[in-house]
């Protein structure tokens, strides 16, 4: 692999796990059977009056207010790199939907709001710890996911290049009958397909205890939520309700000050 794209896959992945020390892992994805899902971007927000929101636990951004907002820097980078990988795989699905994401006027991956027609998605999902799950297809608005897997040091985001210690995890589309079998090989992979039409699951998978392997999978999509959100933004349907929000960077840093340093309500 190049240098330069080596070094731009690790800085996506350094990242990603950082943000993991500032969320809980995804529990509410009824097709997860094992290993733990994660997010960056915007979905319809959990809390009741929350319109909008990105993910992360005010008791823990309390912890490291700072290097919380530091990771925000990386977002537009995250964004360019991702639309270029999406373009080298099919630059005709980036296209279709980078202009349905247009359409939508969703905002890019960046913690605050605003229709951001140079980004391609405001959402992504990554996992690790050997995730695996049911057979289903997607829910989302997007007319196609472009995917990821990096094979990565967990602890430090640095690529394993050889000797990766995870065993099975295939990605399956059982209805098509074919399937992405990672054994034997180290690298990236990258594809895009229309998840809302076919289904696809990725197997178990194993890594010996206390070894740091994992491989980092990555999806990024519009949540259907989050486009019921945005048309109803559009509409004005919540222009009555002043007490609706969204949940950006600024209201979760507000949130985390009702806690201590170490994550104790004050």
């Amino acid at each position: 692999m190049d240098p330069a794209q080596k070094e731009d896959y690790e800085r996506l992945s350094t990242n990603l796990i950082a943000h993991t020390r500032f969320q809980n892992a995804n529990q509410s994805n009824g097709n997860t059977l094992g290993g733990k899902m994660f997010s960056l971007g915007w979905r319809k927000g959990y809390e009741h009056k929350s319109k909008l929101g990105v993910t992360a636990i005010g008791s823990k951004v309390a912890k490291d207010r700072s290097g919380f907002l530091k990771l925000f820097w990386e977002i537009p980078f995250i964004n360019d790199f991702l639309a270029c990988r999406f373009r080298d795989v099919s630059e005709k699905m980036y296209c279709e939907v980078k202009a349905h994401h247009n359409e939508s006027k969703a905002p890019s991956l960046a913690p605050f709001f605003f229709a951001d027609p140079n980004s391609f998605c405001c959402h992504l999902s990554f996992t690790f710890d050997n995730f695996y799950n049911k057979a289903h297809k997607d829910r989302d608005e997007s007319p196609y996911s472009f995917v990821m897997w990096i094979p990565a040091n967990k602890e430090t985001g640095k690529l394993i290049e050889e000797n990766l210690q995870v065993e099975g995890g295939e990605f399956v589309f059982p209805a098509d009958g074919c399937a992405i079998d990672f054994s034997g090989f180290n690298g990236v992979v990258e594809c895009a397909w229309k998840a809302t039409e076919h289904p696809h699951h990725t197997l178990k998978s194993s890594t010996p205890s206390g070894s740091p392997d994992t491989r980092i999978g990555i999806s990024c999509q519009l949540p259907a939520s989050a486009k019921v959100a945005l048309d109803k933004i559009e509409a004005g349907m919540y222009d009555k309700k002043e007490d609706w929000t969204l949940r950006d960077v600024g209201k979760i840093v507000m949130d985390s000050l009702k806690y201590d340093e170490n994550g104790k309500k004050k």
